[in-house]
Order: C-alpha cells, then structure tokens, then sequence
C-alpha cells in the first residue's frame, strides 16, 4: 500500500522545521521537494540527503491545472516503489497535495504532517489574525468571489501577469489606491513587507512563489463600487427599526406599481440602446426584487436565498441539454424541451390546463399571444396572418354594430384586440412593439404637424378637425416614415 508523507517546509531556515518534520525528511525514504528554491534544500545538502524536486515539470507545464495533475500522477508513480516523502511550504494550502488525495489509487494513503507553512509566517510579520480572513492561491483567486468586507490573504502571486488578474478582480469592488502589503522572500528565507497601491500591486519589479499579498477589509462606505451583498445590505438597513420611514410601511401589493413601472422602464432603455440607461434601469429592476425579498423575510415567508434556489433550480431543471442527457441543436428544440418539461413539473395534461397556467399579470397583449401560442401547438390556429385578418374585419363590424345599437362594446372590443394579436403573431411581430413603434409614429407625426401650423402663423388650438386634417396629410406626404421607424 503505497504511502506518501507530506511535510510542511515552510519558506525559512530548518530551525522553522519541527522535530517530527526534520525527522521525516532525513528518515532515508524517498525525497522529493515541490521546489529547490529554499534554505531546507542547502540543509538536506549539508546532512547529505538526496531528493528530487518538480523544478523541471513546473517549467513545462502549461497552466498550473495540468502542472498539479501530472506532479500528483508523477508522485503516485514513484511511490509504487517505496513510502516518499514530499516537502511543499503548507501542506494544508498546497494545490499539488490536493491533486494528490484527489487521485489516491485504492488503498494509498496520504499523511498530512504539520508545520510552519508561508502563511503562518507571513501573518505573523504583518501581526494579522487568521478570523475572519479569506486566503487563496491566487491562482484559484483569479476566479473567485471579491468579498471587500473580510480582509483578504493572497498566496504564490508567482508572476506579474497572476498579480494583474489579482488586480483586475480587486478592482472590480475596491478603490484603485487601497493599500495592500506585499511580502517577498530572500533566498536565506528571510521575509519584508512593504505597503503599496492596489493599482501598483502588478508593477513590483520581481514576483516569485514567495510573494503574498494581504488586502484588508473595506467598509461599503469607503468605496465607489457596489455587489449584490452591499445591494442587501442597504435594503436590510432601509427596513430595519430606526430605518427609513417609508421602506419600512411597504407591502408586497403596494410595490406592486413600483416594479411594474421599472421594468417598462428598462424596456424602454434597451429599445433605445442606451447601456447607461440600461444599467440604472435594471438596477431599479433589481432593487424591487431585493425590496420584496426583504419584505418576505422579515414576515418569515421566504428569503433572497429561496429567489436564487428556486431560478437555478428552474434553469437547471429545464436546461436538460446542458445539465443532463437530452439533445437540443436548435432555439426551437430547446423550447420544445423547456415547454416539456414544465408542463410535466406543474402536473398540465391538457391545452386548456397550460392556457390557464398562463400568467394573469402579463399586459392583455403578452397573455393574448400566449393563449393563441398554446392553441397553435395543436393546430388550432389561422393558416396565416391574412386569413387572420379576416376575423379582424369581422370582429370590427361586431363592434360597429355594438356601437350603433347603443350596447356596451367592451366584449367586442376585446375580440378585436384577441384577432389584431393573432395577426402580430403569424406576422411574427410583437403586438407590444408593434404599438409602441405606432404610438411613437403618431408623436412624431403630430409634433411635425404642429411645426406646419406654427409656420403658417396659425395655433393649433384654433383649428377645427378638419382644418387640422390638410396639415396632417401634408405631414404624411412630406415625411413618410419607415417601417419599424421611431
């Protein structure tokens, strides 16, 4: 049974090893060192012990993925002969231990011996408390979460562009002239710290596995640069007792009005690709959903955690053709597929069922079209949007003739909206979009017609109808507008 004994090295001289550490190494098994580039090796020299290092594999590896992997491999295959020992500068920390308990063959054993590892020294320069930090390779940070609110301790910022990412992901929460410590090693082991910009942190003139870096927390009033944790935070604040008045009165229902009106907002910013406006607006968009959220937990009903559980749930669930065995090549395979699978989580087994499942808080025009879709699923539809246009003409007769008998012609009217949606559709336009480009036609159209008047030296408020009729056509005919114009 293959075993291999990681010892911890740490960076300094051997009076950094302990007694079982030192023991280990010296014991006569097989020695292999993650790197020659420490005191400990000139040591082993002195007390003549041989070993081997990965000096060689870690400078012809491509990334440090496929070095960790092969060191673990190279390392498993050594020990089929005999019990080895392998000195890195943490044990617990190290990427290329991890890759080895990950690939352990049936019945190997890896033993974690303790020690002094780089961090520990390094936080006792600095005089820092583990509690409460984050640390990471920074390798593994280059992808991870920034959390500005726990001071951050940054392990193997190995080269200049490894520090650059660091940077990049700092930045995206912290001032730019943050002062962060770096720490850098001598090849005696000794260990200096010195306080630099967080903008600097990729402009040091030497990198190397020794150099760390501790960033320390910043409080969201200290910065210029907000996440979804900051976003909730304020949001508790706003609720809290002693918070602001009127956050504090809001229910569900009377919110209601308020993320309504920030979504049509947002539409509104992304129809007129405008990214600044979109921004705000879907920042709008996004404190509703906070508000609300809030809302729910302080009544106990459900958190921000059950919102984003349920919609990665759902989006998992319903993307089988990424997350498990199902095919889907095209955007209609995938819809097909979305649709199955909901229909089968909400127990539908008929048309009507998955019309009635059809949200009631869609405007009249989305549910409209929604309905229409479900019938078209089962070929109860118009060939094409010209047949639909028929009903059109049929419907406004019915409302014509609602009209002249002096009946109430909400019933009919509402056919002839359910007929012009079912043209919208087949035509494949959005019913929505098509008034909205027609609403901002007759604006256009209206203000032009107004500027006609005012050069004829009349006011409109002085016109009939029809005198206001000769400036309209006039309008039309000089500016013809485009389809799909605004």
């Amino acid at each position: 049974m293959p075993t291999i004994s990681v010892v911890t090295i740490s960076t300094g001289n051997a009076s950094l090893l302990t007694q079982q550490a030192a023991a280990t190494l010296t014991s006569g098994n097989q020695l292999v060192l993650r790197t020659s580039r420490t005191p400990i090796a000139g040591w082993l020299a002195s007390q003549g012990v041989a070993y081997q290092t990965l000096d060689a594999l870690h400078e012809s590896s491509e990334d440090f993925d496929c070095f960790n992997q092969t060191a673990a491999k190279q390392l498993w295959h050594t020990a089929q002969s005999a019990d080895l020992t392998y000195g890195v500068f943490d044990a617990c920390a190290d990427t290329t231990v991890a890759a080895l308990q990950a690939t352990a063959p049936e019945g190997a054993r890896v033993e974690i011996l303790p020690g002094i590892s780089h961090l520990e020294r390094c936080l006792a320069l600095l005089g820092a408390q583990r509690s409460g930090m984050r640390i990471y390779a920074a390798e593994d940070f280059r992808l991870a979460r920034v959390s500005p609110e726990e001071s951050l301790f940054l392990t193997e910022l190995h080269s200049r562009e490894c520090a650059g990412d660091c940077k990049l992901r700092l930045m995206q929460l912290l001032p730019e002239n943050t002062p962060v410590v770096l720490v850098s090693g001598t090849a005696d082991g000794a260990l200096h710290a010195a306080t630099v910009c967080l903008y600097e942190l990729d402009r040091q003139p030497h990198y190397d596995h020794l150099t760390a870096c501790h960033v320390p927390s910043v409080s969201m009033q200290d910065r210029t640069r907000f996440d979804m944790d900051d976003l909730i935070a304020v949001m508790q604040r706003l609720r809290a007792p002693g918070g602001c008045p009127w956050d504090r009165e809001q229910t569900h229902e009377s919110l209601l009005p308020y993320l309504l009106e920030e979504c049509y907002e947002f539409i509104g910013a992304a129809r007129e690709q405008d990214a600044d406006h979109m921004y705000d607006e879907l920042g709008d968009v996004l404190l509703q959903v906070v508000f609300h959220a809030e809302v729910a937990r302080q009544h106990g009903t459900f958190t921000i955690g059950d919102v984003t559980t349920a919609i990665v749930q759902k989006m998992v669930e319903r993307h089988t053709h990424i997350f498990g065995n199902a095919k889907a090549d095209t955007a209609a395979q995938v819809l097909t597929n979305w649709d199955a699978i909901k229909r089968s989580q909400r127990g539908i087994t008929t048309i009507a069922q998955a019309m009635d499942d059809v949200s009631t808080g869609l405007s009249a025009t989305m549910r409209a079209e929604k309905v229409q879709r479900k019938a078209a699923k089962v070929h109860f539809d118009f060939p094409n949007a010209q047949a639909a246009l028929e009903k059109v003409h049929e419907e406004a007769e019915e409302v014509r003739e609602c009209l002249e008998a002096g009946l109430d012609p909400e019933m009919e009217l509402g056919d002839l909206f359910f007929s012009i949606v079912n043209v919208c559709r087949l035509s494949h336009k959005n019913p929505d979009m098509a008034l909205h480009f027609a609403t901002n036609k007759f604006i256009e159209r209206f203000r032009n017609m107004e500027n006609l008047i005012e050069k004829a030296g009349k006011s409109i408020e002085h016109l009939t109808l029809s005198e206001m009729d000769v400036y309209w056509e006039a309008e039309k005919q000089a500016q013809p507008t485009s389809e799909g114009k605004v």
